[in-house]
């Protein structure tokens, strides 16, 4: 899971693999804006980090075990 911490910019699929979510999902969450993401031009729909951390933190930061 290292790439989690690298990429800015997430596809709908990857988005769907690290939530557990369908694609369809993940594609309704964003057109209903629970999910905010870019659309550059004419290309897919890509979702930010930042909109990531703000709807689920543990993916970027998972809990320490002492």
């Amino acid at each position: 899971m290292e790439f989690i911490n690298r990429k800015r910019l997430f596809r709908p699929d990857e988005v769907a693999q690290l939530l557990d979510l369908s694609r369809r999902t993940v594609y309704r969450m964003i057109r209903d804006g629970r999910l905010p993401g870019v659309r550059m031009g004419s290309r897919p729909w890509r979702v930010p980090r930042e909109s990531l951390i703000a709807l689920c933190p543990e993916i970027f930061n998972p809990p320490t075990l002492n």
